[in-house]
């Protein structure tokens, strides 16, 4: 997600509503917790699927962390519902607390929690200052979709006042799930979680017009970057609702571009242009006319974004173990979790 060096905003965290349409932002405070912008596009580019998928029962399934004996629980799939300016949203829980709504967001690299997510469940923070960053929280348990499906691991955590009023909270899968992998199927509207040790993805198993490529990794960070064929590397970005979206000196001064769009972000502001669709290649997979934003008022180390305009018709399995990613078109056929 694109960071703004923008100013502080407060906000309360509501429970399970529906609510109005906003944009907002949370700025990186700490340069080992990458925290993300919200940049969930209103009108033009997001499309809402409607009503939230039922979840699937299934027994949990125990893995072992590698090298302890401890046994860590596989949760079972969850439905999520796609709003429109608002993401992909899922019901949670926090040390029993909940049910919230939280956006799923592979571009995060932390996950986020409302104050007043924080207040209901009684989560104690290491800084208690009055910044957009309230600092790591003491999180005893995350739950999606019922209250005991309960998540590996907590990550890295933090209470912000930074959110928008309708949003309770961001879920970065990556964090949550560790050590397991985990799948998010788009067009089934499908959280679920697998072993890599059992079902690992595999650079010489290629999908069906799909692909398999490396997870590619910040300094200080483990959110999922991939290597474009022009050499460039992307942000898969489930938290923003564009499609391509490049710093503006990324594009060509010839590119044909239409209006602006200016979106309120935590108090700064970003300009987003919509450009000529474009056609981009990882691996094996080409996406052709991909939607395309040229974005201005971003960081300087802003990266290029992937988001669900481009991802929409894919399945998406992230290994973290063998640090693989599978982009794969949802078929008629079994699924593989």
């Amino acid at each position: 997600m694109f960071r703004l060096a923008a100013g502080n905003s407060t906000a309360n965290g509501t429970k399970n509503q529906d609510r109005p349409d906003r944009s907002n932002s949370v700025t990186k405070e700490c340069r080992l917790l990458f925290v993300a912008v919200l940049v969930l596009a209103t009108g033009l580019r997001a499309v809402s699927f409607g009503a939230a998928l039922s979840a699937a029962r299934t027994t949990q399934k125990p893995i072992r962390k590698t090298g302890l004996e401890q046994t860590v629980p596989v949760p079972y799939p969850v439905g999520f519902r796609e709003v429109t300016g608002r993401g992909l949203l899922i019901r949670t829980w926090v040390n029993g607390a909940g049910p919230f709504s939280f956006a799923i967001d592979t571009g995060a690299g932390a996950t986020l929690l409302s104050q007043g997510v924080a207040d209901e469940a009684r989560v104690k923070t290491k800084s208690g200052r009055a910044t957009s960053i309230g600092g790591l929280s003491g999180v005893d348990s995350l739950a999606i979709g019922e209250s005991e499906n309960y998540l590996p691991a907590k990550g890295a955590i933090i209470v912000t006042s930074g959110l928008p009023r309708d949003l309770d909270g961001v879920l970065d899968p990556t964090e949550a799930f560790s050590p397991l992998g985990y799948v998010i199927d788009l067009p089934r509207h499908e959280l679920s979680a697998f072993d890599p040790r059992d079902n690992p993805v595999r650079l010489n198993q290629q999908p069906a017009e799909g692909t398999v490529v490396q997870w590619l990794r910040e300094n200080h960070g483990r959110r999922p970057f991939v290597m474009l064929a022009n050499g460039e590397r992307a942000l898969l970005d489930t938290g923003s609702s564009l499609g391509f979206a490049v710093k503006g000196t990324s594009r060509s001064d010839g590119e044909e571009i239409s209006g602006d769009v200016v979106r309120d972000v935590g108090g700064g502001r970003v300009s987003a242009r919509h450009a000529a669709p474009t056609t981009i290649s990882i691996g094996s997979l080409t996406l052709r006319r991909i939607p395309t934003d040229i974005i201005s008022g971003a960081e300087a180390d802003a990266p290029v974004l992937l988001g669900l305009s481009a991802l929409r018709p894919f399945r998406l399995r992230f290994d973290p173990m063998h640090r693989l990613i599978e982009i794969a078109p949802v078929s008629t056929g079994p699924r593989r979790n």
